[in-house]
């Protein structure tokens, strides 16, 4: 791959696998748009891990409390374990299913317009009350692990959804993107991993320079994303991401 390629790649995973957007839908109009070729599993992984080092990174202060075993880091080791859980289990089950009969430029279009909808509802819901993640319950972390689970449909994205049922949870905006952003740990690691076992059993496991190039961008990219995204979002609101969801999806369907 040229140095372009890799770029626009890791660009897309580290801008979109944070944001409430679909990546899935991101790299079916690019890959349409500008020809590129498959890049292979081990580029894929290297844009993940790229992806998990900036999310460590940028939460290393709750990563300490997680390895300190203090109450704050309880909390989070007990969401990020618990709401787990639901992801790979619904993922082998339903990954087949799913590959079969969700994988058409058409089902992802109208899976992207669907859930713009859905995060608009949650994200305009009156809260009563505020949730807080300190006092987080066991009933609304499983809620918010199965919640996950669908998004091993191509158009849902897994921030978004994990998003959208933290709000319908009456957690506000920074908590409910801190809650996405914690289980985004164990889901891009077991993506990484499901990658790698795919990989170990086709035999080419070589470490090339353009794996190592991707995973510092995908890194970068990410952090930035990150950073931005929390910082804005009580400026702007969810509503930004929705419409552009909206357009999205009517593109995908418009060009394809």
């Amino acid at each position: 791959m040229d140095f372009l390629q890799i770029l626009i790649l890791s660009a897309i995973q580290g801008i979109t696998e944070f944001l409430p957007i679909s990546s899935q839908s991101h790299l079916i109009l690019t890959s349409a748009l500008l020809g590129m070729k498959d890049q292979g599993l081990g580029f894929d992984i290297a844009l993940h891990s790229g992806s998990l080092f900036a999310i460590l990174i940028y939460y290393r202060k709750e990563i300490y409390k997680i390895v300190s075993a203090s109450n704050e880091g309880m909390q989070y080791l007990k969401l990020i374990i618990i709401g787990s859980i639901p992801l790979p289990i619904i993922g082998l089950l339903f990954v087949d299913l799913v590959s079969t009969n969700m994988r058409s430029i058409e089902s992802v279009a109208f899976m992207t317009i669907i859930f713009a909808f859905i995060l608009y509802f949650s994200d305009t819901k009156k809260k009563n009350t505020i949730s807080e993640l300190q006092s987080i319950s066991i009933f609304t972390i499983v809620f918010i692990g199965f919640m996950q689970t669908l998004a091993i449909m191509p158009g849902v994205s897994r921030s978004g959804i994990v998003i959208t049922a933290a709000l319908l949870a009456n957690f506000s905006r920074e908590n409910s993107i801190k809650i996405s952003f914690l289980l985004s740990i164990p889901a891009i690691f077991m993506a990484a991993v499901y990658q790698s076992m795919k990989l170990y059993k086709i035999g080419d496991i070589e470490i090339l320079n353009e794996h190592l190039l991707g995973m510092f961008l995908s890194l970068i990219f990410s952090y930035i994303t990150i950073h931005l995204f929390i910082s804005t979002i009580n400026k702007i609101s969810f509503t930004p991401y929705i419409v552009y969801r909206l357009i999205l999806g009517i593109v995908l369907i418009g060009f394809f």
